[in-house]
This record gives C-alpha cells, sequence and structure tokens, in this order.
C-alpha cells in the first residue's frame, strides 16, 4: 500500500483516543482541500502487515480506542485497507474503524470508485462490502468549500456522518478541533477541522 502518514494517537479523527492511518492517492480533486500533498500516488510502498504492527503497538501502548482510514482517498486503495483491516481485527479484536471517504454511499454500493489497481465494478462492490463490515462510522462524501460545515467531522455540508454499527450514536462524536504534533526532530503534522482556514506551522 501507499503510506502518507501514520499517527499513533488523535483525537481529532473521531471517538476516543485513535490511531490514523493516512493513504496516499487521490483522484477526487475537491478544491480546497487542505491535504494536497497527500493527492499524488507517489510515495513510500509499505507492507499493510507493517502498518497493522504499528498499530497493534499503538493499541497496546496507548490504551487506543481505534483507528481511523484518512487520505488521500482510502477506497482508492481499497484491495490493501481489506488486507489492513482484516490484519487490524486479527491483532486487536475489540479496535473500532472508522473512515474518512470522498466518495458518497451510493457511489461505494455500486462500485462507481476508482482503484488502485483498477479492478471491475463488480469486485469494487465486493471490496466495499467487506469494508463496510468492518466499519463502525464513516465521513462520507467530497468536501465542498462552497459549503462549510461545523458539525462532527464533516467541513462541508454535503458530508454525511454513517454509522454501520451500534457501538456509537452520533453524540459520541465531539466538535471539530485541529491537533499540532512536534516531533523531537521539530517536524510538525496538523491534523483536525482547520475550519478557519489551515495555520502557518
Amino acid at each position: 500500500m501507499l503510506l502518507h502518514g501514520f499517527m499513533p494517537a488523535s483525537r481529532a479523527n473521531g471517538p476516543g483516543l485513535r490511531a490514523v492511518v493516512h493513504f496516499q492517492g487521490c483522484s477526487l480533486g475537491c478544491e480546497g482541500c487542505w491535504n494536497v500533498r497527500s493527492h499524488k500516488f507517489h510515495g513510500p510502498e509499505v507492507s499493510t502487515a507493517m502498518v497493522a504492527q504499528e498499530l497493534d503497538t499503538a493499541i497496546r501502548t496507548s490504551s487506543l480506542e481505534g483507528v481511523t482510514f484518512s487520505g488521500g482517498e482510502p477506497m482508492q486503495q481499497a484491495p490493501a485497507l481489506v488486507e489492513l483491516m482484516h490484519q487490524i481485527r486479527a491483532l486487536a479484536p475489540t479496535a473500532s474503524m472508522g473512515m474518512f471517504t470522498g466518495y458518497t454511499e451510493a457511489e461505494l454500493d455500486s462500485g462507481r470508485y476508482a482503484t488502485r489497481p483498477s479492478t471491475r465494478p463488480a469486485e469494487k462492490q465486493r471490496l466495499w462490502e467487506v469494508v463496510r463490515g468492518y466499519l463502525d462510522f464513516a465521513v462520507m462524501g467530497r468536501y465542498d468549500r462552497t459549503q462549510p460545515g461545523t458539525a462532527p467531522l464533516r467541513t462541508s455540508r454535503n458530508q454525511h456522518l454513517v454509522l454501520f454499527s451500534r457501538r456509537y450514536e452520533e453524540c459520541a462524536f465531539g466538535e471539530q478541533i485541529v491537533e499540532v504534533t512536534i516531533a523531537g526532530d521539530g517536524n510538525a503534522v496538523m491534523t483536525g477541522f482547520p475550519i478557519l482556514g489551515s495555520p502557518a506551522i
């Protein structure tokens, strides 16, 4: 899989303390997306087993509630996403799983989404059924800068928070926040929802 980044702990990407896996690559081209460095399908190619092991370590050392998949666009690497979800479930059976996707539920249900490598619509539908079966929640729909929103986890009003299991109710999702993490080498990583624009860091 192409990996953009891994955050071992975040409170901005779903209920509780969560790890975040950022997939590299997105062809949706939402105008105003603030994570443009994650758009090109170019970057570190890593094994899903390595990412799952990083998650397992983070879950055990930080008592994480779960993991959120973000991007780029996770569904454009659906085969790797499915493989990673299988491995996470085996390592951490009680971990919750969430996802940010620019696709609508109708697009995914009908297999109308791009994948790397390219797959047929029927296989895309099957992959989505597997992904959906693992998910507790997902934020779905393109980012639309002309419809700014402040609902939990949604930066535009057209996006939907979909609950796929009974684990959470909507009240479990808190207000939008921004997190900035500064590593020992001085590099800063920002995640969350900069509704007033990206701060200079």
